[in-house]
């Protein structure tokens, strides 16, 4: 990781802005040809983007509106304290195969209408096709300007999941189930807490559904900031500082029933204005 002081300033005719890398990119990355995508801080903001190259050795990075906002940039030059590295990313128009998924007969409004949150599991193992067709429903999930920023840590070490149910009463459940998926936003990737927490909690959802239409039973089990439990969460699936743990779904076959209740509320729909 580089770490350097250096001016964000306007172009010429004040239509982009930019940030000054005082470094031949290519050289300090090992990057002698393509574009270099980068990620870090500028000022404790986190931000992902790509260079540009002048020629000679020199390199700008363009800075968008939301970044130029979370930054206070009001036009003026400013200096700025950043940190970058490099990131290696799939070369543009290069697809991969998407697996096929496992099919579902259930109708889509009856799959909201009827999840529930299931807490008791059969031992009964759930196979791994079911699994990769439920991250792909994660994986579709709508997210803020199509920056996608979700990983998905599959759990299935039995060990793993006891000492993740131990530390927390009310995720207790992971004991008993067949897996668990950790969502986890990329705070580099997308910069607005707003957005990363919305774009996790989309994809949490997404996942709870695909898992109903299975016939599974799942449940989503929050992590609070600053808490013990997200901390030894962090520390035992070796997290990276820019991955952010939002939402733990702990899976497998239900082993309970429980009786379906109306959650019509007429009563919370205002129109127009409150």
């Amino acid at each position: 990781m580089e770490l350097f002081e250096s001016p964000i300033y306007k172009d010429d005719i004040g239509r982009r802005t930019f940030l000054e890398i005082p470094f031949d990119a290519r050289e300090r990355f090992c990057k002698p040809k393509g574009t270099i995508y980068v990620s870090g801080t500028i000022n404790g903001t986190p931000y992902r983007g790509k260079l540009l190259s002048r020629g000679g050795g020199k390199f700008l990075m363009g800075l968008d509106k939301a970044l130029q906002k979370s930054l206070g940039f009001d036009g003026q030059t400013m200096n700025a304290h950043a940190t970058m590295s490099s990131e290696e990313l799939e070369p543009a128009g290069k697809k991969r195969e998407e697996p096929v998924a496992v099919s579902s007969g259930m109708d889509v409004l009856a799959a909201i209408k009827t999840r529930q949150s299931i807490r008791k599991f059969a031992s009964r193992p759930v196979g791994d096709d079911m699994v990769t067709t439920i991250l792909c429903c994660g994986m579709y999930a709508p997210t803020a300007k199509n920056k996608r920023p979700c990983h998905f840590i599959v759990i299935r070490n039995r060990q793993l999941l006891a000492e993740l149910a131990s530390q927390n009463s009310q995720a207790a459940m992971l004991e008993s189930a067949a897996g668990a998926i950790v969502i986890c936003g990329d705070k580099n990737i997308e910069g607005m807490k707003e957005f990363l927490y919305a774009d996790c909690a989309a994809a949490t959802q997404n996942i709870l559904l695909g898992i109903h239409g299975l016939g599974l039973g799942g449940v989503w089990c929050g992590v609070a900031s600053n808490s013990d439990w997200r901390k030894r969460m962090i520390a035992a699936l070796e997290l990276p500082v820019k991955l952010e743990p939002v939402a733990v779904i702990a899976f497998g076959w239900p082993d309970e029933e429980k009786e379906l209740r109306g959650r019509w509320e007429p009563e919370k729909i205002h129109y127009d204005r409150w």
